[in-house]
């Protein structure tokens, strides 16, 4: 079976292909974890349609292997240059983003106030229906607003305040799956039991010899403590969490008692919900980072996949931070990975 990578390039506007685009060059697609806006496209087009109207029309590539597609995405154009080469062919010099651009350049227009007893992840699913995204795939919470919200400003964007929502649930900030749904759901746990990617020394076509890795011990904490304080509460809440794990090189057993700065939060769901969250500071301050970089043949990735990798210079399992794909035939993807080592 034929392994050469083909693509297909569709123009969709309200949910409907009108339409292709043909790569003059060789686009990419790439994705950034920490990023608003996780999944960028750039590339030159000519297109077999006469001057959409880019503010409605998306574009969405498609990977094709041995007969199997795979979709890389739903974007939104947020740049397009109308160009003429030398020989008087007309194409477009195409930017887009993934459709976490949605909310991050959609602004509250007015005071904003959730009321207490919503949950939460009804809240972030209310504010994205409400801007349009209605292909939404969630892990349901059932946190709470402890007390009626109104923390922000007018003009601010709405992916600032569904990201700050979701990280006082211990939820992953917002993103956009390679179908084009939002995805709300947990910090995955990067402990082995699910893998999405296995990566074998035959497999890959070339891993970098250099494996970074960051510790800093020395400056570590063992002792952390969260603090809510709000009118609304007679008395502020607080959670505190101590390594006092012998085995840990760095717990109060080893090396006694090191007091973190308080971390001050507006507000959290619940006694719970704190505790968890000062719990993963502590867990946070026992990691050191492996930070590792490799090429592979064109596969299909999501934000945050969890990926097995099996080398002579490197084997373990990490979590992408960032992945990019050059969309041609001999093209190849570079992946960066961590996978964090306890101290």
């Amino acid at each position: 079976m034929n392994k050469t990578p083909t693509f297909r390039f569709d123009i969709v506007e309200n949910g409907v292909c009108i339409g292709q685009a043909f790569a003059l060059n060789k686009p990419s697609v790439k994705c950034d974890s920490d990023a608003e806006v996780k999944m960028s496209l750039l590339g030159e087009f000519v297109l077999n349609i006469q001057d959409p109207n880019w503010l409605k029309a998306r574009i969405k590539p498609y990977l094709i292997i041995g007969g199997k597609e795979s979709s890389l995405g739903e974007y939104l154009i947020s740049q397009a240059d109308d160009c003429t080469d030398k020989k008087g062919v007309k194409f477009w010099q195409i930017k887009g983003m993934d459709l976490g651009r949605i909310p991050q350049r959609s602004r509250t227009e007015k005071r904003v106030l959730f009321q207490a007893g919503q949950r939460y992840t009804d809240i972030v699913q209310s504010i994205l229906l409400e801007l349009g995204v209605s292909r939404i795939i969630a892990i349901q919470s059932d946190a709470t607003l402890k007390n009626d919200r109104a923390d922000w400003e007018i003009g601010t964007s709405w992916i600032k305040i569904i990201n700050s929502l979701l990280a006082e649930i211990n939820y992953q900030s917002l993103w956009f799956d390679t179908e084009g749904n939002a995805r709300i759901q947990p910090h995955r746990q990067v402990d082995g039991t699910v893998i999405d990617h296995r990566y074998e020394s035959g497999e890959l076509s070339q891993i970098k010899p250099q494996v970074d890795i960051s510790s800093d011990i020395y400056k570590a904490y063992n002792v952390f403590t969260a603090m809510v304080s709000s009118p609304e509460y007679e008395e502020p809440m607080i959670a505190v969490s101590v390594n006092d794990i012998p085995t840990s090189r760095i717990s109060t057993v080893n090396i006694g008692r090191v007091q973190a700065p308080i971390e001050k939060l507006d507000d959290i769901a619940n006694q719970e919900e704190l505790q968890k969250y000062v719990d993963n500071l502590r867990f946070q301050s026992m990691c050191s980072t492996e930070t590792i970089s490799f090429r592979t043949a064109l596969n299909q990735h999501q934000v945050r996949d969890i990926v097995s990798i099996h080398h002579p210079q490197a084997s373990g399992i990490y979590q992408e931070t960032q992945w990019k794909m050059t969309l041609s035939f001999d093209g190849e993807m570079t992946h960066t990975a961590q996978r964090v080592v306890i101290e």
